[in-house]
């Protein structure tokens, strides 16, 4: 080892080289808190300065920028000269000197909004900017960089949000069509509740996006009259009342009340269409929760046996062991790890008991080796299991494709609802008496919220909906209904009371803002302010010409186009933006209805984003602070979640064992 000799200047020699390379390597932070005595001198600029409590000698060191190699002792008290002298020596230094090219200028204010944009995107914490690892990074990387503290952090976040704020308000101001809400409450790690705001709408390209509003704290109590209070603010705020179309919440009778008060306080105003008839809209995936808990119930004994069966294999890396040894031994080839539901959410439920059939052969050789497995279920048991299964699967595939946010799903809704219909009635007359028992159930549930929904007219919006798609319009939905109600003329006068609303929602946008006026007008038609002659004779020709000349509709006009092959995978957008010269008014309609969204999904997903951003370890930030980060990540990201960030449900849950 080479002995290390140290000079009065501080610096360390040997006798072979002047420029001695130190052995501790440079670790520590460049920006600990310094001796009393300040270091002025330019030449402290070309070098890293490494704090010296995490040395091993406690010593502070200077590593060269250029050549990243030569170390000193970094004490400015015994003076610079040992720098100097290995700064005329250092090959990388005279490159740098020569190659201005090469040296990327260093913008301050640009890194800080770098940092900004990472502590938005990864849920950093604002005291991230102070950890000495990190800042040992930035200036090892660039020795112009001036870290910064936590509180410059958030300052600048908030400085970010507030831009891309007024960007936002901007880009709501020009949006073409109506807007789309969804609205949902979450209750954080300290038990405040915030109400997330989501806008969904179709640029003037015709793309659909969605937007969180706002992440906002609401006090307690949470009733529907608050939220409503709330609501109305932000939708002032962001000056889109007159554009509202309609909001979809889940089936909480706060939410319920709020509508109400908000859809009043419009309807008033003349702000929505057709006075609001279709302000409020269902979430569809609460619904199918509700009606498919309502039918696990009428299995739940046998649910439990798996749940606890699933419990007892991954309570231990040795349970886990011995069963897969189990498998082995059951010939069982599969590579699925078993799934350990969340009751709440019942697709969960439905991976859990189609995991656990794939490895019924291996619960089986569980019971016979290992005697304190007692919760295997029976074989009739697992016979209803399937059936369960076979149920769940239809539901569960329905579940996802509602709750896409990239694309229209209000096209989607009326089929599937249909489908779901079917698939009850086939229970509820099959000859399997468990199914038909779960049938009936689930059936009730279905009829309260989607065959007579009590003061909601949204099924026939989604009838809308399936109108405007050119790959059904209005026969399928007559087949729909004839399959619903099993009675052709009652199918038939449904339909008619559909395309009668629809037509009547049309003439909303014939006299709105979305009117696209004829090219020649036909001028008004005065009334005689003449008494006597108001009800004279001869006005009857001028009536009879009207009457004998009948306008066609644009709805009549698409309804008269054939329709498009149902196997085609069609952009329903990009039909009607490409037809929208040819149907005039009915494709600004058909743009509004294709935004409404099926779920709160959007919503939802931003709670697990705010869950890792608010949590136990930060629990102290301000409701105004967690917005801005909330509402900034929707803005740049969207609803883009990494992988490794997000939890693994069911998987890796730590249940204890019933006794």
């Amino acid at each position: 080892m080479v002995e290390v000799e140290e000079l009065e200047d501080g610096n360390s020699v040997t006798g072979a080289d002047d420029d001695v390379h130190d052995v501790v390597p440079p670790v520590s932070d460049p920006l600990l808190p310094q001796k009393s005595s300040k270091r002025r001198s330019p030449v402290w600029k070309e070098f890293l300065v490494i704090g010296g409590s995490l040395t091993i000698d406690g010593k502070e060191r200077a590593t060269c920028f250029h050549c990243k190699t030569a170390t000193f002792i970094a004490d400015s008290h015994y003076g610079t000269k040992n720098l100097h002298m290995h700064l005329a020596k250092c090959n990388a230094y005279k490159t740098s000197l020569t190659t201005n090219d090469r040296v990327q200028v260093f913008d301050q204010m640009f890194y800080r909004e770098l940092v900004a944009r990472a502590i938005i995107k990864h849920g950093y914490a604002f005291s991230w900017v102070e950890h000495s690892a990190n800042r040992l990074i930035h200036t090892y990387l660039n020795n112009q960089v001036k870290t910064i503290t936590q509180n410059t952090a958030k300052a600048d976040c908030l400085k970010l949000h507030k831009s891309l704020k007024a960007d936002l308000v901007k880009i709501l101001k020009h949006v073409p069509g109506r807007i789309c809400l969804t609205a949902d409450m979450w209750t954080s790690c300290t038990t405040e509740g915030y109400l997330c705001l989501t806008a969904h709408y179709v640029d003037a390209s015709w793309t659909l996006s969605s937007k969180v509003l706002n992440f906002c704290n609401i006090e307690t109590p949470h009733t529907g009259y608050e939220m409503y209070s709330v609501v109305s603010g932000l939708l002032k705020k962001w000056d889109i009342e007159n554009k509202i179309f309609s909001i979809t919440l889940d089936n909480a009778s706060s939410n319920d009340k709020m509508q109400d008060y908000l859809r009043e306080s419009l309807v008033d105003r003349g702000l929505l269409l057709n006075k609001g008839c279709f302000f409020h809209v269902r979430c569809a995936a609460h619904v199918l929760n509700l009606i498919v808990h309502d039918g696990l119930n009428m299995v739940k004994h046998i649910v439990r046996k798996i749940r606890i069966s699933v419990k007892y294999v991954k309570h231990s890396e040795s349970r886990k062991r011995n069963f897969k040894l189990c498998a082995t031994l059951a010939a069982i080839t599969e590579t699925k790890a078993l799934w350990l539901d969340v009751p709440t959410r019942w697709n969960s439920t439905f991976m859990m008991l189609d995991r656990a059939i794939l490895y019924r052969g291996a619960f089986k050789e569980l019971k016979k080796k290992d005697t304190l497995y007692k919760y295997f279920p029976e074989p009739d048991e697992w016979g209803k299991i399937e059936k369960v299964r076979d149920v769940l699967e239809p539901f569960c595939e329905i579940t996802n494709l509602f709750s896409g946010s990239d694309y229209p799903t209000s096209n989607l809704y009326f089929e599937n609802v249909w489908r779901i219909a079917m698939l009850l009635k086939d229970m509820v007359d099959g000859e399997d008496s468990d199914l038909r028992i779960m049938g009936r159930c689930m059936q009730d549930k279905f009829d309260k919220y989607w065959l007579y929904p009590d003061g909601d007219d949204y099924n026939t919006l989604f009838a809308f909906a399936m109108i405007l798609d050119p790959r059904y319009k209005k026969q399928t939905l007559k087949y729909c209904y004839e399959k619903i109600f099993e009675d052709d003329g009652k199918a038939h006068l449904k339909v008619n009371d559909v395309l009668f609303k629809l037509e009547r929602l049309l003439n909303d946008y014939t006299t709105s803002e979305h009117t696209i006026l004829a090219q020649n007008p036909s001028p008004p038609v005065e009334k005689s302010s003449n008494r006597k002659r108001k009800f004279d004779l001869r006005n009857i020709e001028n009536e009879e010409s009207i009457c004998a000349t009948p306008i066609k509709s644009m709805l009549d006009v698409y309804l008269e186009d054939g329709k498009l092959d149902r196997n085609v995978n069609l952009n329903i957008l990009e039909f009607w933006k490409v037809n929208k010269s040819k149907y005039g008014e009915l494709a600004h309609l058909a743009r509004d209805i294709l935004t409404v969204p099926l779920t709160t999904v959007a919503s939802e997903s931003t709670f697990s984003i705010g869950g890792r951003i608010l949590n136990k370890w930060r629990s102290s930030y301000l409701p105004e602070n967690v917005e801005a980060l909330i509402t900034s990540r929707s803005w740049l990201h969207g609803y883009e979640v990494n992988d490794e960030e997000e939890d693994f449900i069911g998987e890796d849950v730590e249940w204890n064992i019933p006794t």
